[in-house]
């Protein structure tokens, strides 16, 4: 299944239940695994095939198979694919409010507040190469098991293994002290990118403009393409493709839309122009990709 997830305004999992686990696979064709964005929720990312690099914030980390992210809410995230055969990987993204307790007590106080409040960070790195890490990797790797299976009281389950995941964090000493990460003009070019990539997605099936976008954070267009470029990785245009032909390959899974119904509804005058982005990106045609969604494949 191929998910992008540029802004969280949609729902993970179900309100009383917000938790949800994507499994995420691409072709080695495919260099931008992960284009950046952000949430409200926390995410464990854990790669399952091929080797990646992420970026968190300011951060760059090269993982392999086996190894896992955690990335805080509100943080800038992304990831390209370095492998050549392609890459696989899990995102468990669910709230982290969802494992504290309704009420003030010992838990809550001495180690739930200090990530609610950003006082205390959970390790950014689970690495296969670190024993300890390790033992935390199969506390991933059994949320995942568990979580496919789905077999009965699954939901306990997996809210005790998150809670034990965060306590052996703590117990083997891996929290760490949060302090404001990156200067002043970094946080307010974060401010700004997310401030944009909300009104792409906004307004993604309307005709945009180099002009209308860099009005939006009051930069020229030659300043506002170098901009854009340097925080995501992709030309302003390039992105709007992506959020158009991602938002038009979920409705052609959905099976409510052909694929003329969907190139409109996704922001597409022409239907062929749709359909050579589409391969662009999923590497097939839109009517491949819907036969192979409703086939079941």
């Amino acid at each position: 299944m191929y998910e992008h997830r540029y802004r969280e305004v949609k729902l993970h999992g179900q309100p009383e239940f917000p938790i949800h686990i994507y499994q995420v696979e691409h072709p080695a064709s495919v260099h931008s695994i992960l284009p950046v964005h952000w949430h409200n929720e926390i995410e464990l990312i854990y790669l399952a095939k091929g080797t990646a690099t992420f970026h968190i914030e300011n951060r760059e980390f090269a993982i392999q198979k086996g190894e896992c992210l955690i990335v805080h809410p509100g943080e800038l995230h992304s990831g390209i694919g370095t492998a050549c055969d392609g890459t696989c990987y899990y995102s468990m993204v669910f709230k982290l409010s969802w494992l504290s307790s309704p009420q003030s007590d010992r838990i809550q106080e001495l180690f739930f507040e200090p990530i609610l409040q950003g006082t205390a960070r959970l390790p950014a790195l689970l690495s296969a190469a670190n024993e300890i890490h390790s033992k935390l990797l199969v506390d991933v790797r059994e949320l995942l098991s568990r979580y496919e299976r789905q077999s009965t009281a699954y939901e306990m389950s997996l809210k005790g293994l998150l809670l034990q995941f965060i306590a052996d964090i703590y117990q083997y000493g891996l929290i760490e002290s949060s302090n404001e990460s990156g200067s002043l003009h970094g946080r307010e070019y974060n401010r700004q990118i997310k401030q944009v990539l909300s009104y792409m997605e906004t307004h993604s099936s309307e005709k945009l403009e180099l002009d209308q976008l860099a009005s939006v954070v009051s930069l020229s267009r030659s300043h506002f393409c170098t901009f854009f470029k340097t925080l995501t990785g992709m030309r302003p245009m390039e992105y709007l493709n992506y959020i158009r032909i991602n938002k038009a390959a979920s409705l052609l899974r959905s099976g409510s839309y052909n694929v003329l119904e969907a190139a409109l509804e996704s922001g597409y005058q022409h239907v062929s122009y749709f359909s050579k982005c589409f391969k662009f990106y999923m590497n097939m045609t839109p009517s491949e990709y819907k036969t192979r969604h409703s086939s079941g494949l």
